[in-house]
């Protein structure tokens, strides 16, 4: 039976053997979405105009130079992700909870003693959190229409059998062109050739009539999915104040990756009869992480042409990164008449580098004296300019940077944030950011809108300034993406619908001397 295999666009993708970087890893560690210090986020992060704080340091490196004090900063935060998805008319949910420092810093700044010129000078140095990848997903459902491994026994034509054989003399996960899927599915009894051939196959929940091929019953698809890490950004940096009328700031940025991410996948027989195979159950699992280093540069400044109005912009060189991956792939079996097998791939390792996109933005406040301050930033990346090369090479890579260049677009950020002084000690503040879709074609997906509240107290103690601030911040709406588990054979796969949530809560607790 001849059979043509269309693979449709999914959100949820199954790793389909030995990890291959792609446009997509240069989207993910090219994104920010920054955290930095509780009052910075509950003000949207428009710090570029405003400065004064550290987390508006890594917006805009002229932040510190508008400093008036020292200060010493700590920001623990709480992220909790959730996801619903509907699949084959079931509904699912998953959460994830995770901790971590989003803000830890010192920033000092100095008199150099003079009314004009460089009137103050101040170096900061702390760390902030860039990008957080807190994810959790699940998927059940039933069917007896497709399956997984039909995709899979699909997807593995054309290659020659004895070639995925695990024996002495053989190595197939490196010596074969078979994806690492379909030589643990192979030999774990999950797949067979056709009758007559060598490189044509059909899987354990398919049956054979004839030339026909179809899924021999109902089947419980299960499908869970996590990923945690961060990035985050050692800064270094020096500001300086000339009249109190222009502040200018550089950074060097030190970034961090870590990502790790889990699948697993699991189907199993409602009867095992209804199999030729006898097949009863099988799971398939993946792990993957990824480690890197990064370093940037960083230069803004911050203009008063008059004292209730202040003017700000920056520029972020690319992200230099040198990344590390590892991964591994396991499959288990299990057959009505007792037979199971359980097959773990070998650990796959690569280095590669990743250059992010040039970054630039603009920013405008408003103070409104002693009551507060209203401000907004643009900032705009462009996700085509991102290029992945070879570890030790300049060569390479040329079909994935063509896919960035057509799969993403230019990005267009505003932040909008605002701060009421209740009184001398208490404050109030909101804030709003919207991110534009990454990807071309006029599509909304990707597309973020943020929102956030939160409060601020200071005390005064001894000879310094004790503050605590608190920030609620969370993904507004619940956007909506499709997926489909596997690829379609003669039957379509099913496709489903996950929407996405995010909230996080941050402390900010400090001393200004």
């Amino acid at each position: 039976m001849f059979r043509k295999f269309i693979l449709v666009p999914v959100a949820i993708l199954m790793a389909a053997g030995i990890h291959a970087q792609n446009a997509y890893d240069a989207l993910r560690y090219s994104e920010q979405f920054a955290e930095g210090t509780a009052r910075s986020v509950a003000m949207g992060n428009a710090f570029v105009a405003l400065g004064g704080d550290m987390g508006g340091l890594t917006v805009n490196p002229a932040s510190s130079a508008v400093y008036r004090y020292s200060e010493f900063m700590f920001t623990p935060t709480v992220t909790v992700a959730n996801t619903e998805s509907d699949y084959l008319g079931f509904s699912s949910s998953a959460n994830k909870t995770r901790a971590g420092i989003a803000n830890l810093g010192y920033v000092g700044s100095y008199s150099t003693g003079k009314s004009s010129g460089l009137v103050r000078w101040s170096v900061g140095l702390l760390l902030n959190k860039q990008n957080n990848f807190t994810s959790s997903s699940k998927v059940y459902g039933r069917t007896d229409a497709s399956s997984w491994l039909a995709s899979l026994a699909y997807d593995t034509d054309g290659i020659y059998a004895p070639n995925m054989d695990l024996a002495d003399y053989n190595d197939p996960f490196y010596l074969s062109n078979a994806s690492w899927n379909s030589i643990l599915a192979w030999n774990a009894s999950l797949l067979d050739t056709l009758p007559g051939t060598a490189d044509l196959y059909y899987a354990a929940t398919e049956n054979l009539d004839g030339n026909d091929i179809f899924v021999g019953g109902e089947l419980a698809q299960r499908f869970t999915a996590e990923s945690v890490g961060n990035v985050t950004e050692a800064v270094i940096n020096w500001g300086g104040n000339f009249s109190d009328k222009l502040f200018v700031g550089v950074n060097m940025g030190i970034q961090s990756i870590v990502y790790k991410y889990e699948e697993r996948l699991s189907e199993e027989a409602a009867n095992s009869a209804d199999f030729q195979s006898g097949f009863d159950y099988f799971s398939y699992g993946y792990r993957y992480k990824a480690t890197g280093t990064g370093i940037n540069l960083k230069a803004g400044l911050i203009y008063l042409p008059v004292n209730w109005l202040r003017l700000g912009a920056s520029i972020s060189t690319p992200t230099w990164m040198y990344l590390s991956e590892e991964w591994e792939n396991g499959i288990a079996s299990e057959f009505n008449d007792g037979y199971r097998q359980n097959l773990i791939s070998p650990l796959g390792t690569y280095n590669y580098r990743l250059n992010t996109p040039f970054r630039w933005n603009a920013g405008v406040a408003v103070m409104l004296g002693n009551r507060g301050v209203i401000s907004a930033d643009y900032e705009s990346v462009d996700y085509t300019k991102a290029k992945l090369k070879d570890a030790d090479y300049e060569f390479g890579y040329d079909v994935e940077n063509s896919d960035i260049r057509k799969l993403f677009t230019k990005q267009d950020i505003l932040r909008l944030g605002a701060e009421i002084n209740v009184n001398s000690a208490f404050a109030v503040r909101a804030g709003y950011q919207y991110y534009s879709s990454p990807y071309s074609g006029g599509t909304s997906d990707g597309e973020r809108k943020v929102g956030s509240l939160g409060v601020g107290y200071v005390w005064p103690l001894w000879a310094s300034d004790f503050f605590v601030d608190l920030t609620y911040q969370q993904l507004l709406g619940k956007p909506e993406e499709s997926f489909a588990l596997y690829g379609d054979t003669t039957v379509p796969a099913p496709v489903g619908t996950s929407r996405y949530g995010n909230w996080k809560l941050l402390l900010s607790v400090g001393f200004k001397f």
